[in-house]
């Protein structure tokens, strides 16, 4: 499994930012409804029923932490994984949001290494996110080496924390406990994405075509 991807989905998503026509609000979120999609689809059909098969119902209690921790990391990152990330122009670097991210990063790379399904859900999400927060750092005022050094630290944290749960063997006991609390994570994440895709209360064709595209696909890809 290439833990890699993670990486490399983020630096695909600051490529396309700089140098492709997609800085359309429309388009991105579109694509970050495709990625919520995805990632709920994957959750469900893939991760749920696994750790429900080799864990007893006190698993639960751990998915419902997930979802808690995700709730304590949005006061940090202001709502960043589902696309909230706005950054006034020349204002200074937003630690708080990129430590925010970058924890989220990093507690979703744990399990990757065992669920391939996961790791392309999170290459998915990863993707749009990348491109928002490039357009966020490039309105700061900090230097160029500094937007370029925060975004390579983000992309690096996912792969980090795939690494560290690996090689280090204090994990290895918790590995369903570690997987329900990042489902929790990805269930608020993709739920928030989902919800906040309506305007007006109405979700219009095109989202609802991005929607199913994502949903099915993360269904029948290995």
């Amino acid at each position: 499994m290439n833990i890699a991807l993670p990486f490399l989905s983020v630096l695909l998503g600051a490529v396309l930012v700089s140098f492709g026509p997609t800085k359309s609000q429309v388009r991105l979120r579109l694509l970050l409804a495709f990625s919520g999609a995805f990632l709920l689809s994957t959750t469900i059909t893939a991760l749920l029923p696994e750790i429900f098969a080799n864990a007893d119902a006190a698993i639960s209690y751990w998915i419902l932490g997930g979802i808690v921790m995700q709730v304590v990391l949005e006061n940090v990152s202001k709502g960043a994984e589902h696309g909230h990330i706005h950054i006034n122009k020349n204002s200074k670097l937003p630690w708080a949001l990129l430590i925010g991210l970058s924890l989220h990063a990093f507690i979703e790379g744990f399990p990757i290494h065992h669920h391939t399904e996961l790791l392309w859900a999170i290459v998915v999400h990863k993707l749009p996110i990348a491109m928002l927060l490039t357009v966020a750092l490039w309105r700061t005022k900090s230097t160029t080496a500094i937007r370029i050094a925060a975004l390579i630290g983000f992309a690096l944290m996912t792969p980090l924390g795939s690494y560290l749960n690996a090689v280090a063997g204090l994990f290895q006991p918790y590995a369903s406990q570690i997987t329900a609390l990042v489902v929790g994570v990805m269930l608020h994440i993709s739920t928030t994405i989902l919800f906040e895709s309506v305007e007006n209360h109405k979700f219009n064709t095109s989202k609802i075509l991005v929607i199913l595209l994502g949903l099915g696909l993360a269904v029948i890809l290995p």
